[in-house]
């Protein structure tokens, strides 16, 4: 008769340690601690967090919330991998987020917590997180409780801080991420004191919606975006939300993006997905999933009629943060051209006017396919200032074939770069990329040059720049956070 053996299944407390790094920067554990709080809102109570970031520590203090005593902390906050929240609405599952979250901050932590209606606050602390050799016991203390009875309330001050936490961008961030609750003032966030704003987005068309789809109804906007409103940071697609908090933006549910289709770049929406289950560290929806495929199947189709209609607009303006980049760019080859002595090669409004007179009227300065239209001429103020000196840098649309063109345009020389062009959609006009087509439109004009000049120019042109942004970046990071006090 053979024998009978029996295996259990057992957990080394070390593989804790691992979840502390499961995070891709500080503003990601901060969010998660966030979201723990917005867990545990109550229907009716304001809640209120406030939030504390110095170089040394960080403090998340919630109001008005479920909060927690002896019994919560132990079955729930303390309980890796054991969550209460699993299949309720809410958006944590993993029982693991808001514990990793404090050791990816920081070495040691406290603390408090209270129920609503709970005269006591039950504190504890650790003074060494990350210490991982063993499971953690803790002692609970009895502490005065810092506001009204009637608040449930939970304060974690995290010491040790050795994450980079910018307050101003952290803020920025949280009022990004929890766009919907804020608006619906269902949660007020405040970093270091300042309140916590959504940010706005406008648009200049707009469809409502309320579709059904794995098993539950789905409710959002979708609509066109005002060209004049896209700030730098503007993603277009869909941004979508979890019970209000963002997960994923740039979504177009199967349809091409706003790199295959220009015209999508004015695709704009937001919806809520609340059926969708997210990955542990909630970067993302869990895409293989039959509530993932089946939401993507039904917004495809509602979205189906803009789709085509975009796809139309040949002339979609360019991101405002190619034009930003446009103008970055004109500075750095500024530099790079004087200190060639190369200067004269992108010549502004003056010398530009002289130059146009010697062309005996023509306006096109370099060569290029004469099948092939001509930047169109815009007016100074429109979208590109004056400048005295040297050249200018835009973007336009102009027939994909053209990569860019060189035009004196308004007393000036200006290099148009086509936002239209396969390479620019693919890089998604970034500096590099911009940098290089600028270089090789202003040298396609050296007389006498053959193409081995060409290319070696054009090459010391982008290496030069490289080491001028390098020097830049260092000279950032060298730069002290303040003026060293004078003694007397």
């Amino acid at each position: 008769m053979a024998q009978r053996v029996t295996v259990r299944e057992r957990i080394d407390p070390a593989i804790t340690a691992s979840l502390f790094a499961n995070y891709r920067s500080s503003a990601d554990a901060v969010t998660e601690l966030v979201d723990n709080a917005i867990d545990s809102r109550l229907a009716g109570t304001p809640l209120e967090v406030f939030l504390q970031v110095h170089p040394s520590y960080f403090v998340i203090e919630t109001r008005g919330g479920e909060g927690m005593g002896p019994a919560e902390l132990e079955r729930n906050y303390l309980r890796w991998g054991g969550s209460p929240k699993r299949g309720r609405k809410l958006l944590g599952q993993y029982g693991q987020g808001g514990k990793a979250a404090i050791g990816h901050l920081g070495r040691s932590f406290a603390v408090e917590s209270s129920r609503p209606g709970d005269a006591d606050v039950w504190r504890f602390a650790d003074t060494d997180y990350r210490d991982r050799s063993k499971l953690k016991t803790y002692e609970l203390k009895v502490v005065p409780k810092r506001v009204p009875l009637e608040s449930g309330y939970v304060r974690i001050r995290i010491e040790g801080v050795d994450k980079r936490l910018d307050a101003r961008r952290l803020g920025i961030r949280l009022g990004d991420t929890y766009r919907p609750l804020i608006l619906r003032a269902e949660v007020r966030i405040s970093v270091n004191g300042a309140r916590v704003e959504a940010p706005p987005m406008t648009f200049e068309e707009e469809h409502r919606f309320a579709v059904r789809a794995a098993g539950t109804t789905l409710r959002g906007w979708y609509g066109i975006a005002d060209p004049e409103g896209r700030g730098v940071d503007y993603v277009p697609g869909l941004r979508c939300y979890k019970l209000g908090r963002l997960i994923t933006s740039g979504e177009f549910f199967g349809h091409p993006n706003a790199v295959q289709v220009s015209g999508m770049a004015r695709l704009v929406g937001e919806i809520d997905l609340a059926p969708v289950p997210l990955t542990m560290n909630k970067s993302d929806f869990a895409r293989d999933g039959e509530q993932w495929i089946a939401v993507e199947k039904r917004m495809h189709g509602l979205l189906a009629p803009i789709a085509r209609r975009l796809a139309e607009d040949e002339l979609a303006p360019p991101p405002a943060s190619a034009l930003k980049t446009a103008e970055q760019v004109r500075r750095l080859l500024s530099k790079v051209l004087k200190l060639t002595e190369r200067e004269e090669m992108f010549r502004g409004l003056a010398a530009a006017r002289s130059q146009a007179a010697m062309t005996t009227g023509k306006h096109e300065r370099v060569e290029v396919d004469s099948a092939a239209p001509r930047a169109p001429g815009r007016p100074a103020d429109e979208n590109e200032p004056r400048r005295r000196g040297f050249g200018q840098i835009v973007i336009r649309p102009l027939d994909s074939n053209i990569r860019s063109q060189s035009v004196i345009e308004h007393g000036s020389t200006t290099v148009v770069i086509n936002s239209r062009h396969p390479l620019f959609l693919k890089r998604k006009g970034d500096i590099w990329y911009q940098l290089e087509t600028a270089a090789r439109e202003i040298f396609k004009s050296l007389e006498g040059a053959n193409i081995g000049d060409y290319e070696r120019r054009v090459n010391e042109v982008l290496l030069l720049a490289f080491q001028l942004r390098g020097r830049q970046r260092e000279a950032r990071t060298q730069r002290p956070s303040q003026l060293p006090l004078i003694s007397t």
